[in-house]
């Protein structure tokens, strides 16, 4: 044991043994001198490289094997931003270009020690502070020796310390000058789902045509080439029963051309502020990070709607930004007998049927809007504030033209109209432990506003609330600032979050949103409002096995019911060595309904995942087998289910029934020889099979399978070069 000890500590430099002690007497006295404890103990370093004994090895043994607890895998993150929407009921489509921008950051590390501003600006959880913080301690410092050193920067986020070594790299080479530039990638993905079943509208009902136009195939290709500042995308899909690709996009990105910071022609998304105005995504509730992503963001999946298509240019100089931006695109609507009124926006980009392809490209909106802002560091303080605007010209008139019954009284609060205005205010102000941020903004109509405050009382504890307040007359087409419904309108509300960390191994956070609403909303003939609550606890007691607890009680009313939902997960994850992965989640939903006869209704569903490592890596083929038992579709249940590289699908089970699925996938080289870039091809399969004992027809309407089986296969190839 002593020879094994005194082995590690030959292999490790005296800085990095330094580190570790450090790091344990910072971890142990924490508690006591929360505020300078961090200054005391880096002055310490000189000091403690006196000494050579035995303790140093045993203290770099015990805190190496504690320092992997503070670091999550790519699929473990993958898997807690797909829970977080899903869980909260939220829109995937939304964030897909979100999770296929941060898979690239996470192929091409930066190296932390070399990084620029603008290099950790690009990780969306990074905040202003925090990257203020990680550049002054390497100009300290000189740079950063080990993972565990993020410990000692102040201000950084429990969160970020876990996951900053998936989009970042410690290299040994110390001279900035001898960074490798990026030379042309390019990449292609193609990907096709073949149904092992006909849906109704597949069926022909004996001479006549079959409701649905194209076969039952989906498919997707894309084309992407990336140079050091230049990057362009080429991509088209085609939906199950559409004849031919529905939807062509593409894109143009250069950055860093002088002045011009960033130039985006084609597809993209925009967002400032808290997204009030503009967003790119709404943020979710258990998010450790509240806000919109700034900026600019090309249009990374195949999302055929909430896009813009025009140009926008963002111009930096000093601590001044300024963007323009501008869209001309096509929506589908539906039209009023005349055809000069549009009475409702679809949003499904599905054109299958008759009836679909009639309302495609029905309307036109002109899209145009800037922003301005100015930002400074002042001593250890960060300012930011912005301003920007926006209209909105549609080529035919909206007109929602809502009948004079109870039930289509939320209808009158749709925007009418062809032009509107939205200008609107944002502000940040951030210091050591406390950070402010709102945006206030304004359609003429009626006006919105949130905002934000945080406080870090030390690296165990953070804290924060949101409020908002929507008015029924306030509209932003693309507006996506934190909501409880997917409109930012008639909504007033305020959200209290934590994350604590009371031991190492110990993670607690939860969140209360309570909400109100002014006007009736969809099925309601009355205001009425709500409540969210939230609880986790996550035990990691070692690198093998972790433990999540989670409990969410919302209460939401729906056809003038309140509904009161009660929702326990329990998840384990278990990895005995580098080549097994066992994770096992079990679900249930109590829902209450308080009607006349008081409902209840108790839902349960379990979910066993085996993830193997084979072939140095290369070949990752995992298994899953669920269970649920649901009575009611009210009462579904949603299980995370591994999906192929930058898919994004929908996990919500009810009845009574099992589902089984297969992912293979194969990563391989296309050259032998050493590269600066990577030269790789990955092949994926996945087979997917739900049987439900409860019925032999599954959905209804054109979408009707006549089976209770269900059962689908997935390929997908993607190349880089």
């Amino acid at each position: 044991m002593i020879s094994h000890i005194q082995q590690i500590a030959n292999n490790k430099s005296s800085k990095q043994i330094t580190s570790t002690i450090i790091i344990i007497l910072y971890t142990l006295c924490q508690n006591l001198r929360p505020y300078n404890i961090n200054l005391y103990f880096k002055t310490l370093r000189v000091h403690i490289l006196r000494y050579n004994t035995l303790l140093l090895p045993i203290l770099f043994y015990s805190i190496e094997a504690h320092s992997q607890l503070q670091q999550i895998s790519w699929d473990e993150y993958v898997q807690s931003i797909y829970e977080e929407v899903q869980e909260n009921e939220g829109n995937l489509d939304e964030i897909s270009s979100l999770l296929y921008e941060l898979e690239k950051l996470h192929q091409n590390p930066i190296d932390i020690n070399t990084a620029t501003q603008k290099d950790l600006a690009s990780l969306p959880f990074l905040d202003n502070e925090e990257i203020d913080q990680i550049l002054l301690y390497i100009y300290r410092h000189e740079r950063i020796d080990t993972w565990g050193e993020l410990l000692l920067i102040p201000g950084l986020h429990t969160e970020s310390i876990r996951v900053l070594p998936l989009f970042c790299t410690i290299s040994e080479n110390t001279n900035k000058q001898q960074r490798i530039p990026k030379g042309v990638n390019q990449s292609f993905d193609t990907r096709i789902d073949i149904p092992l079943y006909s849906r109704k509208g597949y069926i022909s009902n004996g001479n006549a045509p079959t409701a649905y136009a194209g076969n039952k195939l989906y498919h997707r290709m894309r084309y992407t080439i990336d140079t050091r500042r230049v990057k362009a995308s080429i991509y088209a899909e085609k939906d199950g029963g559409e004849r031919f690709y529905d939807f062509y996009g593409g894109y143009v990105e250069a950055k860093n051309l002088g002045i011009v910071d960033h130039l985006v022609i084609g597809d993209y998304r925009i967002g400032y502020g808290e997204g009030l105005v503009i967003g790119r995504y709404r943020v979710s509730k258990s998010s450790t990070n509240t806000r919109s992503p700034q900026g600019i963001l090309p249009q990374q999946g195949t999302t055929e709607t909430n896009i813009l298509r025009g140009a926008a240019i963002t111009i930096s100089q000093r601590n001044f930004k300024a963007s323009v931006f501008g869209s001309y695109s096509a929506l589908d609507a539906t039209l009023s007998g005349t055809g000069n009124r549009v009475q409702t926006i679809i949003n499904t980009g599905l054109h299958r049927t008759e009836s679909e392809r009639e309302k495609k490209h029905n309307l036109y909106e002109t899209f145009i809007g800037s922003h301005l802002e100015w930002s400074r560091n002042l001593d250890k303080n960060y300012l930011n504030i912005g301003i920007t605007g926006t209209w909105r010209h549609t080529s035919i008139t909206l007109d929602p033209r809502p009948k004079k019954t109870r039930s289509t009284i939320y209808r009158d609060i749709y925007p009418k109209g062809k032009d509107w205005g939205v200008f609107g205010i944002n502000y940040e102000w951030s210091s050591y432990r406390w950070e402010v941020s709102g945006e206030t903004a304004t359609s003429l109509s009626g006006w919105g506003t949130v905002g934000r405050l945080s406080y870090k009382a030390s690296k165990r504890f953070e804290t924060s609330a949101v409020g908002r307040y929507y008015s029924d007359r306030y509209y932003s087409a693309h507006s996506t600032a934190f909501s409880e419904s997917s409109r930012c309108q008639n909504e007033t509300g305020v959200l209290f979050r934590f994350i604590a960390r009371p031991w190492d191994m110990v993670v607690m956070e939860g969140f209360a949103d309570f909400f109100y609403f002014h006007w009736p909303r969809y099925r309601m003939s009355a205001s009425d409002s709500g409540q969210d609550i939230m609880g986790q606890i996550t035990i990691e007691p070692n690198t093998i096995h972790s433990l999540i607890i989670r409990y969410n009680l919302t209460r939401k009313a729906t056809n003038d019911i309140m509904n009161e939902s009660h929702r326990i997960k329990l998840q384990h994850t278990c990895s005995p060595n580098k080549k097994i992965q066992l994770q096992t989640t079990v679900t249930t939903r109590y829902l209450f309904i308080n009607d006349y006869s008081q409902t209840r209704h108790l839902g349960c569903g379990a979910m066993q995942h085996l993830k193997l490592h084979l072939l140095n890596n290369r070949l990752l083929p995992t298994l899953s087998f669920g269970y649920f038992n649901t009575p009611v579709s009210q009462n579904a249940i949603y299980m995370y289910e591994p999906t192929m590289w930058n898919t994004s699908q929908y996990n919500k089970y009810y009845g009574h029934g099992i589902r089984l699925a297969l992912l293979m996938r194969y990563t391989g080289t296309l050259s032998r020889h050493k590269t600066t870039r990577k030269r790789q091809w990955m092949a994926e399969m996945k087979y997917g099979m739900t049987h439900y004992f409860d019925r032999i027809t599954i959905s209804t309407g054109l979408q009707a399978i006549p089976s209770s089986y269900q059962q689908d296969i997935s390929l997908q190839v993607r190349l880089q070069l």
